[in-house]
């Protein structure tokens, strides 16, 4: 189901194309076409496009099997290793859990 960009905000239609832009920059520079991605991937080569250009209608799923195929998943682990602390209840000085007396 392709979702209407205008329904997301702007700071998630330019977050989305930002990354559809490192992901064409990354298969580009492995030299390999959209034809070689999809079958690679397994994905149609208009979603593989529609990727690159940031449509954030794309699922994570598609997402996630083109960074396996450009060998680029392991960049992800910087965003899932983050604290499971939510970012607005983080502050700037941890307090450590431990007191030493």
């Amino acid at each position: 189901m392709r979702h209407n960009q205008t329904f997301n905000s702007f700071d998630v239609q330019n977050a989305a194309q930002r990354l559809g832009e490192r992901i064409r920059a990354a298969r580009q520079a492995q030299k390999r076409t959209l034809v070689d991605l999809e079958k690679t991937c397994r994905v149609h080569r208009q979603t593989l496009a529609r990727l690159e250009r940031g449509d954030p209608g794309v699922s994570l799923g598609v997402f996630l099997s083109v960074l396996e195929a450009l060998r680029e998943l392991s960049s992800i682990e910087l965003l899932v290793s983050q604290p499971d602390t939510p970012v607005h209840m983080r502050s700037e000085f941890q307090v450590p859990l431990e007191r030493n007396f």
